[in-house]
């Protein structure tokens, strides 16, 4: 595919490049290295300075940890550090290529809340229709829209976390903890590039990003951080061996691989990997003392932080041949590959003023009061594409409207185009909330209580925004062969006016919790939560946990909690359908308009099937496990966990004409030919062990050895009755004993196999005076996908993706003046997913594959301050 001797000196090239002309200091020094743990706080010491009161797993990467995996988006840094989540790269799934969602412990996007500085961040306004697995429907938060270089640290407490911060937290929580020292300015530049052995090199991304920590005032600190990068697509597709311009000019293809050519169209035609990206970002976080830095603690401050990011997303979807009905070969005469652009800007700011803390003892009331604002944008556009509908026409309008007559009155007057506008969708958020907490004496001599109290208003918005006319409007050309032409632009139609609309919910409420040292070496903690929803109602959410030091070098926690979580707003109204016109099959002859997608829960053609106001989903999680430090430099986690998550909200399959004569039947009276709608589909089980180990030796006064492991085993399963996957959807009044159409036994199969099972994580670090070496291993479980359901003996027919394992490498040597340079490698050895070669060997890997598919990946760094 390519030649390797031209790439392996453009690899050279590239990183030779890197460093002569990339900046950085975000990375720390030999001497920081030194200092800490392989560059993480520990998950969890004994000491009772550190997570001193925690009664669940939190495990804490630092900004170090996060930059040496040489990802540069955070959500991929995640995905390899934390064995429980899993952020695959999603293709031809329209929006969601661009914004992935994230999961934690197999379960939804949506059960992961994330913080920033422990305030909730917004959600993202995309819905994964398509590209989300199991979930699809899903939002959850856009874990890109933050520039690493302005994260401290990243605190993942996984579990049931409701209780205390509300809605979201079922699988767990994602903290991210901005910078908040003053510094001198720091700036990183960094290039990289694929390079696999069996594909083309491509992928060349370049990073831009500076920090700098201004003091301010007395004691106060303006940290700001500003980020710029850009990638280039990746493709791993393979050639298309259908007819394209003319039937009978397929070219002959083996494995993806054009063997003769037969046609002009260039091969491969469709895009499976990576899209084009351009990501800008810009961060503040601001802190000043109210009182002079020689009163002492638990003075009050003011605090403000924030940031904008505005990203450029173009993916792809299926390529149109010449000779396919919408297309027209005058606009593109070889076919044509429609894509998205997607413009998405983030919004957030968080102010407020708070006074001491709960760790600052004897200080009195600790409060904190505050307001924050967040929001999400996507403008979405198509180009490369066409209105099939619309005619032949780009220049002067020549589609004849509904009579078919050109120059009548029902004529559209809208010439063809090659790019749309879509629609938009947007996700506000507005929130305020006070809270106070303060450590009391007990007189049990084991130490001071720590009580807390709460209050929180919170009031969301929901928007769609339609699509120009020309992107959604049915202009009646026949087409190139005579026939019926779709309408509306090809991949994705435009919103409809009657899709569009603005939703809005409120809510409010009240938590506390106490932790209560009832003997010394035992810590019990009790939360409770209610919280009101204008739509919904309300509901209440308790968790109990309990710490038992063993001895002083182990210790056992367990927790156990419910929660509540509404469903989103999108969930709740948001539709896409495409409206087209068929042969009627009751009147040879006659054309009958029809629809098709997704409708709102309270649609008439939804509530005809069966849908119904979507209740909030409730949950129930334990959680044990044990920390042992024998020694100072050696700490091993293992904790277990469950979770039942009950009227988990999805996306219903497609109820289609034909399926059933009781779905035809259902949907007799409407113009609607396939429904589908969100539901309360399914009671989920996610259970499993994660276990982290840490180590670390001097090596003599100027060295130091470090090596980690994680590694995690979970499943995720549907509650069926007597185990049959086929039957597990929860009943719908209206399509009864059929109800399992609405999430079947692939759906079940696949959000249960669908993931890794285990995944894991080895690492080890040598520092020696200026020079760090680093190697890890990254292992990957099996998957599975269910091809067809049987019966008799063979029920099933899996296909089996196979276990993997990858290498990382990097190389720092600090230089004179402060200066860093770095070389790295990820997948070292070029490993694959097992290959499928899907749709005719077009799409030779699964996009669901945990380990991606895009191939070795070379980067360079320097770095200075």
């Amino acid at each position: 595919m390519t030649d390797r001797s031209n790439g392996a000196r453009f690899a050279l090239g590239t990183l030779l490049l890197a460093g002569a002309a990339t900046y950085s200091a975000t990375a720390p020094s030999a001497a920081e290295a030194q200092a800490g743990q392989a560059g993480r706080t520990p998950p969890d010491t004994l000491a009772r300075a550190a997570h001193e009161r925690e009664t669940a797993a939190v495990e804490v990467l630092s900004r170090a940890e996060i930059l040496e995996t040489g990802q540069a988006e955070l959500a991929s840094a995640l995905n390899e550090l934390l064995p429980s989540a899993y952020f695959p790269r999603r293709q031809v799934a329209d929006l969601t290529s661009g914004v992935r969602p994230f999961q934690l412990r197999g379960l939804s996007p949506d059960h992961t809340l994330v913080l920033v500085n422990g305030k909730r961040r917004h959600a993202t306004a995309v819905v994964h229709t398509l590209g989300a697995g199991a979930f699809t429907g899903a939002s959850g938060v856009d874990m890109n829209a933050f520039p690493l270089q302005a994260i401290d640290r990243v605190e993942v407490a996984r579990g049931g976390g409701t209780t205390r911060h509300g809605a979201d937290a079922i699988a767990g929580v994602i903290d991210l903890r901005l910078r908040n020292a003053v510094s001198a300015p720091e700036f990183i530049a960094s290039v990289g590039h694929h390079f696999p052995d069996e594909w083309d090199d491509d992928g060349l991304r370049y990073d831009f990003s500076g920090n700098w920590g201004l003091g301010v005032g007395r004691g106060g600190v303006l940290n700001l951080t500003g980020a710029f990068s850009r990638r280039e697509p990746t493709n791993r597709a393979g050639a298309d061996g259908r007819d394209q311009i003319l039937p009978g000019d397929a070219d002959f293809v083996d494995r993806g691989v054009v063997i003769l050519k037969h046609n002009e169209v260039a091969q491969p035609n469709h895009l499976w990997g990576d899209g084009e990206s351009s990501n800008f970002m810009v961060f503040a976080n601001f802190e000043l003392p109210l009182a002079a830095a020689g009163d002492g603690p638990g003075g009050a401050e003011l605090y403000a932080f924030g940031g904008y990011t505005r990203r450029r997303d173009r993916h792809a979807g299926f390529f149109v041949r010449s000779m396919d009905d919408r297309n027209w070969p005058r606009i593109h005469p070889l076919g044509f590959l429609p894509r998205f652009d997607a413009d998405t800007r983030d919004v957030s700011l968080v102010t407020g003023f708070r006074r001491g803390s709960e760790a600052d003892a004897g200080a009195g009331w600790s409060w904190d009061l505050s307001a924050q604002y967040g929001s999400n944008r996507v403008d979405h556009d198509l180009f490369d594409t066409l209105n099939p509908s619309l005619g032949p026409c780009l220049e002067s309008a020549c589609a004849p409207g509904a009579d078919g007559i050109p120059g009548t009155a029902d004529d559209p007057g809208i010439p063809n185009r090659t790019r749309f506008s879509t629609g938009a969708l947007e996700n506000h958020q507005l929130l305020a909330n006070a809270d106070i907490g303060r450590r009391i004496e007990t007189g049990l001599g084991a130490g001071p209580a720590r009580v807390a109290l709460g209050a929180t208003f919170r009031l969301d918005s929901y928007r769609i925004l339609a699509g120009e006319p020309a992107s959604r409007v049915d202009g009646f050309h026949p087409t190139q062969s005579g026939g019926i032409a779709p309408a509306g632009s090809q991949r994705f139609t435009g919103f409809r006016p009657e899709e569009t609309g603005i939703w809005h919910r409120s809510s409010f409420s009240l938590h506390g919790q106490i932790d209560a040292p009832l003997l010394r070496p035992l810590l019990l903690s009790a939360t409770g939560r209610y919280e009101r929803f204008s739509d919904v109602g309300g509901a209440v959410s308790g968790k109990l946990g309990l710490r038992l030091a063993l001895s002083d070098a182990a210790a056992f926690r367990a927790s156990a909690s419910t929660g509540f979580r509404p469903p989103a707003l999108s969930q709740s109204h948001y539709g896409h359908v495409s409206a087209g016109r068929r042969e009627d099959p009751d009147e040879p002859g006659a054309i009958a308009g029809f629809e098709a997608g997704m409708y709102p829960v309270d649609a008439p053609e939804a509530g005809a099937v069966g849908a119904s106001p979507l209740r909030g989903e409730t949950s129930r999680s334990l959680s044990a496990g044990f920390v042992v430090a024998p020694v100072d430099d050696l700490h091993f986690t293992v904790d277990g966990y469950a979770t039942d998550v009950d009227d988990a909200i999805l996306l219903s399959n497609p109820l289609a004409e034909g399926a059933s004569g009781l779905v035809d039947h259902l949907l007799a009276g409407f113009a609607a030919e396939s429904v589908r709608f969100f539901a309360n589909a399914i009671d989920l089980r996610s259970y499993g062990i994660d276990a982290t180990l840490t180590w670390g030796r001097r090596l003599g006064d100027a060295s130091r050895l470090e090596l980690g492991a994680s590694a995690g085993w979970g499943q995720v399963r549907g509650r069926c009755p007597e185990g049959d996957i086929a039957a597990c959807a929860k009943e719908n009044e209206a399509l009864r004993d059929e109800s399992f159409r609405i999430y079947d036994g692939f759906d079940v199969y696949f959000l249960e196999e669908g993931r890794p099972d285990w995944r894991g994580r080895f690492g080890t670090r040598f520092t020696s005076g200026a020079f760090e070496f680093g190697l890890g291993a990254n292992v990957y479980g099996a998957q599975e996908e269910l091809r067809a359901l049987g019966v008799g003996e063979h029920p099933h027919r899996i296909r089996l993706l196979e276990p993997k394992v990858t290498f990382d490498a990097g190389v720092h040597v600090d230089l004179a003046g402060a200066w860093r340079l770095t070389f790295g490698g990820e997948n070292l050895f070029d490993a694959f997913p097992t290959r499928v070669d899907a749709f005719g060997g077009i799409f030779p890997y699964r996009s669901f594959s945990a380990m991606g598919f895009n191939g070795r990946y070379l980067y360079a760094r320097l770095q200075i301050s």
